[in-house]
């Protein structure tokens, strides 16, 4: 795959003549989402292959082409993200090694091949507003199967795959109904991944990209998506859009106070402290548990979470892999929780560089310096508010497969955030016209230029005050009226 040349970037990164032009990469991020959401797999000498494993195994070398000839500024997270994978696959090689080769290649292609295809093909704004645009009409396109599926507890998609078709699939889940409703997977491998779908993006489109849209495809837009979060039936997907609207309350809240980010953090950092403190269980346990619809779910995570930290303790470097860990003898191998499952599989060293990673880029994307365009600024504020939500589901939740995939990629996405001066394009907002009507027939009066003599007269300051910093008076010489 060739390199296009790109002219006017509103990015001062990217290196002109090496990144796609914007339409192939426009192209490409909509073709990686279409992969995703195919839910199709055969195997090839025992390697499980999918349509986005293959595209991806296709677009890995212009990847790192791209990557290596800097294309993107390099980054902290992008030599965390190669470790993590060197990393993992040295855990896998220790515990499993039967399981290395086909562990290693999938892992970096879902991990390493989809954080740098958020990295790579979205550059600027209009890159950002295409892909949330598309990934937002593949959640809506998906509410009238799931509907149907949580009506009937038929996954028509998954079923039409399996009956008519030579390729492996899915296998339907045999959850019971909640709320009435049965749990809507539609082309994933478990409910909660196709509520996440949604409850990931559904504030960048509500709020980065909404105000380019008509209020009508606003709302209407923003209906289906959290419709279809809603059809999973999963605390946690539902757990993340609220979280993602209360923090968001809390920053505007937090803006009058200071900077939202600084008293953000401060304030929520002592609320975890307080419930940490009150509460005899961890705090994300026991604000999942009691979110749960199903107390028997929010019980079965707490002894997850027990278990789980117990087998850390014992292999805390190198992980325990697949193995079998201590538990009680009717729990699953399971682990609903993706952080304590990565630390458990692959041991605390692969957990510190994911959270570090994320971390960096949390504060890359909001440092100081980098506020003034209110598009870029709202752009900024849902991919965070995206991001939190995703941390908070991922302790209800592990992540893996195609979901891995749509993660790492909306992480990568907003690295460009963390490139954009403030000042570097004009705000896309349309201007609102004058639309009032003038009663005269001469044309509008041009403002007369200031006097030079006035202009001078506040640049003077008082000889006896050598000290003053603040606005300083005009000395007047004219007479005032009394």
């Amino acid at each position: 795959m060739t390199s296009i040349p790109e002219t006017g970037s509103e990015r001062p990164g990217i290196a002109p003549g090496r990144a796609f032009a914007p339409a192939r990469r426009k192209f490409l991020v909509r073709l990686i989402i279409v992969a995703l959401l195919i839910p199709i797999s055969f195997e090839i000498a025992s390697i499980r292959l999918t349509p986005s494993l293959i595209l991806m195994m296709l677009l890995f070398p212009a990847l790192l082409q791209q990557f290596f000839t800097r294309v993107v500024p390099w980054r902290m997270p992008d030599l965390f993200f190669f470790l993590f994978i060197v990393w993992q696959g040295l855990s896998i090689l220790i515990n499993n090694p039967e399981r290395f080769v086909a562990f290693t290649g999938q892992q970096t292609l879902l991990t390493l091949a989809g954080y740098l295809a958020g990295r790579l093909f979205i550059l600027d704004r209009e890159d950002f507003v295409s892909f949330v645009k598309f990934w937002a009409l593949m959640s809506m396109i998906s509410v009238p199967f799931a509907l149907h599926e949580a009506l009937r507890d038929d996954p028509i998609l998954l079923r039409m795959v399996a009956e008519h078709t030579p390729f492996t699939t899915f296998e339907a889940n045999d959850y019971e109904a909640r709320m009435g409703l049965f749990r809507a997977q539609f082309v994933f491998s478990h409910p909660i991944h196709y509520g996440l779908m949604g409850a990931l993006i559904i504030v960048p489109y509500a709020l980065g990209v909404g105000p380019r849209l008509g209020g009508a495809a606003r709302v209407v837009g923003t209906g289906l998506i959290g419709l279809a979060t809603f059809l999973s039936v999963s605390s946690g997907a539902v757990l993340a859009v609220l979280l993602q609207l209360g923090v968001l309350a809390w920053y505007r809240i937090a803006q009058k106070v200071g900077p939202p980010w600084r008293v953000l953090l401060a304030s929520g950092s002592l609320l975890y402290i307080a419930l940490e403190l009150a509460s005899t269980k961890n705090v994300f346990a026991a604000i999942s548990g009691r979110l749960a619809f199903n107390a028997q779910t929010a019980y079965y995570r707490t002894l997850i979470w027990d278990y789980g930290s117990a087998q850390i303790m014992r292999t805390p470097i190198f992980g325990n892999g697949y193995n079998y860990w201590p538990r009680l003898p009717w729990m699953t191998a399971s682990i609903d929780n993706h952080w304590l499952y990565m630390a458990m599989v692959h041991g605390l060293p692969a957990l510190f560089l994911m959270v570090g990673a994320i971390l960096y880029a949390f504060l890359a994307v909001n440092r100081p310096g980098l506020c003034g365009d209110r598009e870029l600024d709202r752009m900024r504020l849902a991919w965070t508010l995206s991001l939190i939500g995703l941390c908070m589901s991922a302790s209800t939740v592990a992540l893996w497969g195609e979901l891995q995939m749509f993660v790492l990629l909306l992480l990568g996405a907003g690295f460009w955030l963390a490139d954009t001066a403030a000042d570097a394009g004009a705000s896309r907002e349309p201007e609102v016209p004058d639309r009032r009507l003038r009663y005269t027939r001469f044309p509008p009066r041009t403002p007369r230029a200031e006097p030079v003599r006035r202009a001078a007269a506040y640049t003077r300051l008082r000889s006896d005050d050598p000290l003053r910093t603040g606005p300083v008076r005009p000395i007047s010489h004219t007479r005032t009226d009394t």
